[in-house]
């Protein structure tokens, strides 16, 4: 990895980034779009936090994504082998894959996530959350992640999946379980553990659940799964369970964090606020401002197929490389005013979801889930406010989200 040449490290992974990177996002944009970033206090990777070389690493397929392999180098070398199932099964993830795989695979799933598959979820999605925001009265103190943000994105993406409700709980756990892993540059080996048991529990879980489709199809997104094919190509029995899994995981960890994060953002800026409960057309725009200003996905990475210059900057085949999307969606380069919250931003051409291949397949889902909960929430609620001590933020650098939000409605 790093050499006796290297330059300085910077130190990013902090409890005190957790709470909020942004005053560290903008110095080292104002210090240059390239930094060599500490990870695990041992090692050290090439991190890009600018909007345009961003974009453009998501694109170039001179990286690769196939870095699930690339998670274990963190943990000691001695434990390393004890991980390569985990390895080896988050590689069957559509993210995780480079062409022609990717290619294959994408082709296959992109007809069960168009915006036209999407919207026919539209009054499936506000019966869920009609349901979940009933019991809740105005002037009453609610802990919102646990009573709606958290539950919401399980519910829905359980209903398309055709999971029962009462294994919603254990779903969450392991999709925790692979979001601390994956999240966390400085891994451990208990969080790659944990994350090895949640993957085979649900490759379990979702073989079953396949084989009862095959017997029973229904309406779901697992028997639409089962019968894609196009061209003569099918999904294989692997891909499959690893796909259900992702399209869980995803569903699931970066909703609720749009969610959580959304309702903050906006209950911090209560002239907004006003403006967006006033104009409910403008939830739109309103939904991309708060994907850019408080990103649920942080960074993402990529690994050098060949030696490459990026920023000025050599950087070796086999490599590493993080594309720092939080701050990338802060850079001033790209955005007027990045600090600032604009609920009616034009052109916003954040990347929440990422770019290029590998732009995020759920977009459309997460984006109609988080218009119609916000604004379901607004409107019902007109005098909410925030309640309690300052909200702590999970402690996962990858994946931005709170660990409670305490509202009054």
């Amino acid at each position: 990895m790093p050499n006796a040449s290297a330059p300085d490290r910077k130190v990013l992974f902090t409890g005190e980034i957790l709470q909020d990177p942004y005053p560290t996002y903008t110095r080292l944009l104002e210090e240059g779009p390239i930094h060599y970033v500490e990870v695990a206090g041992k090692w050290a990777v090439w991190s890009v936090f600018s909007h345009a070389e961003c974009q453009s690493i998501a694109k170039d397929p001179r990286c690769s994504a196939k870095r699930a392999q690339q998670m274990l180098l963190p943990l000691p070398f001695s434990r390393q082998a004890e991980f390569k199932k985990l390895a080896r099964m988050l590689g069957l993830w559509l993210i995780f894959m480079d062409p022609p795989e990717h290619t294959r695979l994408r082709k296959l799933l992109n007809k069960g996530f168009s915006q036209a598959a999407v919207e026919t979820l539209r009054p499936q999605m506000e019966e869920v959350v009609d349901r979940m925001l009933k019991p809740l009265k105005p002037g009453s103190e609610v802990e919102l992640m646990r009573e709606f943000a958290n539950p919401m994105p399980v519910r829905i993406i359980s209903e398309m999946i055709g999971i029962p409700e009462a294994l919603h709980g254990t779903l969450v756990n392991w999709s925790r379980a692979i979001a601390v892993f994956r999240g966390n540059p400085n891994r451990t080996v208990e969080e790659a553990q944990a994350a090895q048991d949640a993957l085979i529990n649900m490759t379990e879980f979702f073989r079953k659940a396949v084989a009862e489709r095959r017997r029973n199809k229904g309406n779901d997104l697992i028997s639409l799964l089962i019968d894609i094919e196009e061209d003569g190509d099918v999904l294989t029995e692997e891909e499959l369970y690893a796909q259900c899994i992702a399209l869980l995981f995803a569903g699931h960890e970066t909703t609720r964090n749009l969610i959580g994060n959304g309702m903050y953002t906006l209950l911090k800026h209560p002239e907004e606020t006003a403006k967006l409960r006033e104009n409910p057309q403008m939830i739109r725009s309103a939904v991309e401002e708060l994907l850019r200003f408080e990103s649920p996905v942080q960074f993402t990475a990529r690994v050098l197929k060949e030696e490459m210059e990026v920023c000025g900057q050599r950087i070796p085949k086999s490599w590493s490389i993080l594309c720092m999307l939080g701050a990338a969606n802060r850079d001033p380069k790209q955005f007027k005013d990045p600090n600032k919250l604009n609920l009616k931003r034009l052109n916003n051409q954040h990347l929440a979801f990422s770019a290029g291949p590998h732009f995020c397949i759920g977009n459309q889902l997460a984006r109609l889930e988080g218009q119609i909960a916000i604004m379901n929430l607004l409107q019902r609620f007109p005098k909410m406010k925030l309640t309690g001590p300052t909200p702590e933020w999970a402690d996962t650098f990858g994946f931005r989200g709170l660990k409670t939000l305490s509202v009054t409605l």
